[in-house]
């Protein structure tokens, strides 16, 4: 048929002309045409001739040289060789034995020398301790009334004694130590970070002292707190009452030392706590100033004192007497009991300044029970000026506004004070202008508001005592400026130190009627409510303990978040204000 299309041709069969005019014919024409690959020889006008030429002579050069060298041995060659490269690698093909053997004693001296000089470390670091091990008896230079052998290691280890452990006082000539000593020999204990350990030492390892001679009647075991003051009164006492509760731990008797005291003595202030926490051993002598140690904590007579503290009472401290099971401030619990049962029990004060604690709640008494109606609580309000500017919440001057005082107290009395009637509230300060500033602020903002008569204040500066009134603060407190009043003052019947001692028992008045402590009836005695101040004050935090765990922070769960209900709390910081975890602390390091 005519319309039928042609069937396709045979397209190897095609002519392989180049000028073909069909396509599958010009593909067929350079279908087994070879490519040559573009060169730089190429590009560079060597001919394909010439190229693929030197192509074949270098490359049977190239294979020379391969088939010098082959790429794996055979078997059966030499199969010592990688030893020897290993050999000439070291450099033990060029070493001769008969060069070692000549230097060997070169190396043997230097080994000899390296030993003594390490011996000779020892022996200068640690007297005795060669003697020791080695089994030889050598006398030792304590004192010029100790030996040896009456050094006796106040642990429960069975060890035999090792004069390495000996503390030596030998370069001193006056005991007890000057505080800053204490601080020395302590660093000497511990030169850099200490070590984690149990906070009173391993069972069966034995700890360092000094030697003992104690005359007859001495006390077996005591912990000593030194009165050195570098800091203030509140202060001191916040350590004293912690070392106060390690003595009771450990039934060892617990002794004060005012040697380098600047307040007058310790009986000035306060009773014997000899009497007050008889111990052991009640009578017993105290040990001999010379064998008083700062560190370790172990030796037979402990001493510590404010500077001192830190290489006991910070963070093996906390771990051995927090609650390790609680939160935040929950964990602080068995710290604020001990301490509350030391500032109730042990420290108590002298026979003067309970009195005169006794007449300044007398005449507050008057006060709130001339009011009516009459009550038997009040504020307590503790202004801290001086040297302790704020921690967080800061003013013009570097300290907690007045301002933030006074509206803290009217929120005291809006939530625990019933409404209409006159609350009484005791401020104190170490500077009579502070409180004159609060006194002017708070009678503004009466007032200002209904009840004109709702707030009246008290402090030493109102008394009607005369011998009240000696006892107010002059001026803000300044701790150098206390250390360095001088001992006499020309054309002045009164002496420095009498000054300090009066100074210091009103401190210790304010520190009673803030607080609520040493209160010889609880249930006929006014008390404070709460407490308003400032946790850069140890006033302010020894003043949570009178008040009970559950009321100074709020009736918190034992088993929360340990944060502090603010709106329920009865001691009341308002510089942190809480936001500062812990919200309370039971005492500074300094």
């Amino acid at each position: 048929m005519s319309g039928r299309p042609r069937p396709l041709t045979n397209l190897n069969n095609a002519p392989s002309s180049p000028y073909t005019s069909s396509p599958l014919a010009s593909a067929s024409a350079y279908e087994h045409q070879s490519l040559t690959p573009r060169t730089p020889r190429s590009r560079a006008g060597f001919s394909e001739y010439e190229e693929s030429e030197m192509g074949e002579s270098e490359g049977s050069q190239h294979d020379g040289e391969q088939s010098a060298v082959p790429l794996l041995r055979e078997s059966g060659g030499d199969e010592n060789l990688w030893r020897k490269d290993v050999r000439s690698f070291l450099g033990f093909d060029k070493v001769d034995p008969g060069v070692i053997i000549e230097r060997l004693p070169v190396v043997a001296g230097c080994l000899l020398a390296g030993a003594l000089l390490f011996f000779a470390s020892v022996a200068f670091r640690n007297p005795g301790t060669l003697e020791y091990y080695i089994g030889a008896t050598v006398p030792s230079k304590v004192n010029s009334t100790a030996s040896v052998d009456s050094y006796t290691s106040f642990s429960n280890s069975t060890a035999p004694h090792d004069p390495s452990l000996l503390i030596s006082y030998a370069n001193y000539t006056s005991f007890p130590l000057l505080p800053a000593q204490y601080v020395n020999e302590c660093y000497k204990i511990y030169p850099g970070r200490m070590k984690p350990m149990k906070y009173w030492g391993e069972d069966g390892v034995p700890t360092g002292d000094v030697a003992h001679h104690e005359p007859k009647g001495t006390c077996s075991s005591t912990i000593t707190y030194m009165l050195d003051g570098r800091i203030g009164l509140a202060s001191d006492l916040a350590l004293m009452a912690q070392i106060a509760a390690l003595a009771r731990e450990r039934n060892r008797t617990f002794i004060i030392d005012d040697t380098y005291w600047n307040r007058g003595k310790w009986s000035d202030h306060f009773q014997d706590v000899r009497l007050t926490q008889p111990g052991p051993e009640p009578g017993c002598l105290p040990p001999p100033p010379e064998e008083l140690v700062a560190c370790p904590r172990q030796v037979k007579h402990w001493i510590v004192n404010s500077h001192t503290a830190k290489f006991h009472l910070s963070h093996g401290f906390e771990d051995q007497y927090e609650d390790a099971y609680a939160r935040n401030l929950n964990r602080l619990k068995p710290i604020f009991l001990r301490a509350s049962e030391s500032l109730t029990q042990t420290i108590r004060p002298s026979v003067k300044n309970a009195a005169l604690i006794a007449e300044t709640r007398k005449e507050l008494q008057q006060i709130v029970t001339g009011s009516s109606p009459p009550f038997a609580t009040y504020i307590g309000v503790h202004i801290r000026r001086g040297d302790q500017s704020a921690k967080f919440t800061k003013g013009v001057e570097g300290y907690v506004p007045i301002e933030n005082f006074v509206d803290e107290v009217k929120g005291v009395q809006d939530r625990f004070f019933a409404e209409g009637d006159t609350t009484i509230v005791y401020v104190a300060s170490d500077d009579p202008l502070a409180i004159e500033s609060f006194k002017s602020l708070l009678s503004d903002s009466s007032s200002s508001s209904s009840s004109a008569d709702s707030l009246k204040t008290f402090s030493l500066h109102d008394s009607s005592s005369a011998t009240l009134r000696a006892l107010a603060s002059p001026k803000g407190y300044i701790q150098t400026e206390f250390g360095a009043l001088p001992e006499e003052t020309e054309g002045s019947d009164v002496s420095q130190e009498e000054k300090r001692v009066a100074l210091t028992r009103g401190v210790i008045v304010d520190l009673a009627l803030i607080s609520g402590l040493w209160l010889k009836d609880e249930n006929d005695e006014v008390r404070p409510d709460t407490v308003v101040c400032t946790i850069g004050s140890s006033i302010c935090l020894l003043s949570a303990l009178p008040l009970s765990w559950s009321a100074a922070f709020g009736d918190m769960d034992p088993k929360g978040p340990g944060y502090p209900v603010r709106d329920k709390q009865h001691w009341l910081d308002i510089d942190q204000k809480g936001v500062v975890v812990p919200a309370w602390k039971g005492f500074q390091l300094f």
